[in-house]
């Protein structure tokens, strides 16, 4: 794998760097990083109860899961009811 691609951590496939998505989630109190492609960012965002926007590590936008967290309009991208 080259600079120029990235491997995503659901799929597996390599994508263009350019496609990278940084999505984050809480692991046993540690921030746990995963490198996905748009797709899988997609079906990840939609299986969560929580989602919002934080800065990622080589992206200035990425998303951060939450399961089973209550949330309010004004911090979270979607919420699941």
């Amino acid at each position: 794998m080259g600079d120029d691609t990235f491997s995503c951590d659901s799929c597996g496939r390599e994508f263009p760097r350019r496609q990278l998505k940084e999505a984050f989630h809480e692991e046993a109190g540690e921030r746990v990083k995963r490198n996905l492609c748009p797709t899988c960012l997609d079906e990840v965002m939609n299986e969560a109860d929580r989602v919002r926007g934080v800065s990622g590590d080589e992206k200035q936008a990425a998303v951060h899961l939450d399961e089973g967290a209550s949330t309010t309009a004004s911090d979270s991208f979607g919420e699941r009811g």
